[in-house]
């Protein structure tokens, strides 16, 4: 008998290949499944620490360095923290730097910054040593922790402090651009403004008690 010539079996290998080929198959949809899963997952949960960032960078930009400015600099007094908590309280356990500190980088460039006032100063980590840090009450029992830090100020003003006043914006708060007279009417009512100081600002959002979810956020600001 010549065992090459001999067929017995061939059925059963050939059942067996297409069952381990057709296994394969279904492995690989079930990974691609559940890694999209986790992906979705993963994508979900950063979208809603970004959201929390999001939500940090407009408070800092349009109430808090606006805040500061109108009461300290603008009204010749040196604790820019005390309107702020005055205004948030402990409903969002609002915290921030020492009025020194804050002093320093309202008035002076990040050079002249010390580290008696304001902790690390070289450290852009908003976490290590945050100007502002507050809690973002979710729908569940676990809220976010939102951090800001100035890393960087940019003075228009080259004079020292309180010669100078770091930023030459008006910090009145009055909109002289509001009725438009200026290009409308020809009325030469419109007062330029001038050069504004700049801000690097880093913030992080993250899950308090997990701070793997997580976003990062660097702004440049003018004001």
């Amino acid at each position: 008998m010549n065992p090459l010539a001999n067929q017995k079996g061939m059925a059963l290998v050939t059942s067996l290949m297409l069952t381990m080929i057709s296994l394969t198959i279904v492995m690989y949809l079930l990974y691609m499944i559940t890694s999209g899963v986790k992906l979705s997952g993963a994508n979900k949960r950063y979208k809603t620490a970004l959201e929390a960032s999001y939500g940090m960078t407009d408070l800092v930009m349009k109430e808090i360095i606006p805040t500061m400015f109108a009461s300290s600099i603008a009204a010749g007094t040196s604790t820019p923290t005390t309107a702020l908590n005055a205004l948030y309280g402990s409903s969002l356990h609002f915290t921030t730097a020492t009025d020194a500190c804050m002093m320093e980088k309202l008035t002076k460039p990040a050079s002249q910054w010390t580290t008696s006032n304001c902790g690390n100063t070289i450290s852009t980590n908003p976490k290590d040593s945050p100007d502002f840090s507050l809690r973002l009450n979710s729908t569940g029992s676990d809220p976010f922790t939102v951090y800001a830090k100035i890393v960087e100020t940019m003075c228009s003003d080259k004079r020292p402090y309180p010669t100078g006043k770091c930023t030459g914006s008006d910090l009145s708060g009055i909109d002289y651009l509001d009725g438009g007279q200026g290009t409308t009417g020809g009325i030469s009512g419109v007062n330029v403004q001038a050069m504004p100081a700049t801000f690097r600002i880093e913030v992080r959002g993250e899950r308090t008690s997990n701070a793997v979810e997580k976003s990062n956020i660097s702004v440049l600001y003018a004001y």
